[in-house]
């Protein structure tokens, strides 16, 4: 039956003012710009990004002189408890994986309404996914079939962990192409974020990933990350997403009834068996998707063994600046 009620337009209406993801990028650090100013013994060099509830500043750890991503989340204003904040933390640094961003340290500052969480974070060069989603700059086939497998691998890795991404999507995917680095941002960052929206029933992610599970607010385990991967794998492939609509609202209604295109109908080139991969991981039923990602995985990794090999990568196009995990 249609999405109606209050309850999805006031999660439609709170999640179409969520803030875009178009921060500028920055460049590389330049020391000095913040002397003296420390937090959980990492000195802070320069904020990178800032948004409602919190700041991502690049720092440098002083034992090794390595730089660390930092990221604060002010507990002021919003329903994000210290003890879920220790606890996502927790989560994320539990993850040890060669596909997924490391996690170095936690901890709380501050008292009061001035008390915040803080996360540092190995800090990657390079830029993310949604620079090779879309034309001209759409990667090679059988490049995008191997970075989207390890992917997959480090999915595995954190469901086994118990730990759900939940909001997957091309800028929450860092690669450097010339050092052969893929990595997932983000775990656990998006959902303390977000905190508030979590408990009033508002929708986490980003709508054009989320599975229909999550659009309805129902139960949701690591099968929603297959569903983003999919929709991500699709776009790769395409240039665009597997369902467009000129509304948030029609977007919604679209995820959770209308099945996508079979992207074989988009691109016949493709081995017909990497369209019904993808076709299974958008399924509106969870249980109709791949059993775990490690079994995509091995699915993607047999349609790669098809292909020739990869002989050229694309340049980064010119959208700005290195990303690094911001």
């Amino acid at each position: 039956m249609p999405l109606t009620g209050a309850g999805f337009w006031q999660r439609a209406l709170r999640l179409w003012q969520r803030p875009p993801d178009t921060e500028p990028e920055p460049e590389l650090p330049i020391p000095g710009e913040m002397p003296g100013i420390r937090i959980g013994g990492f000195a802070l060099v320069r904020t990178v990004a800032q948004g409602s509830f919190g700041e991502l500043h690049l720092a440098t750890d002083p034992a090794s002189g390595l730089p660390v991503a930092l990221k604060t989340v002010r507990f002021a204003g919003h329903d994000l408890t210290r003890e879920r904040f220790l606890a996502e933390s927790a989560a994320a640094a539990r993850l040890s994986h060669e596909s997924i961003v490391a996690t170095y340290a936690s901890g709380i500052d501050g008292l009061g309404d001035a008390a915040y969480g803080w996360i540092a974070m190995e800090w990657v060069s390079g830029h993310d996914l949604s620079r090779y989603a879309s034309s001209p700059w759409l990667l090679p086939e059988r490049l995008a079939l191997e970075l989207l497998a390890r992917v997959a691998d480090g999915l595995a890795h954190a469901h086994a962990q118990g730990v759900i991404h939940r909001d997957l999507k091309p800028s929450n995917i860092l690669v450097n192409l010339a050092q052969n680095v893929v990595k997932i941002a983000d775990f656990g960052c998006a959902r303390l974020s977000d905190a508030d929206r979590s408990r009033s029933g508002v929708m986490l992610g980003s709508p054009v990933y989320m599975a229909p599970e999550q659009v309805l607010g129902g139960a949701i385990d690591g099968r929603c990350d297959l569903y983003a991967l999919s929709a991500l794998a699709w776009q790769l492939f395409t240039g665009r997403p597997p369902l467009e609509a000129t509304s948030l609202a029609e977007l919604l209604q679209a995820i959770v009834h209308r099945p996508p295109d079979l992207l074989s109908s988009v691109r016949p080139d493709l081995p017909p068996l990497l369209s019904d991969i993808l076709q299974r991981g958008l399924s509106k039923s969870p249980a109709d998707r791949q059993r775990d990602a490690s079994h995509w995985a091995r699915e993607l990794r047999l349609v790669a063994a098809t292909l020739p090999p990869t002989r050229n990568t694309p340049d980064a196009p010119p959208l700005g600046l290195p990303r690094h995990n911001d």
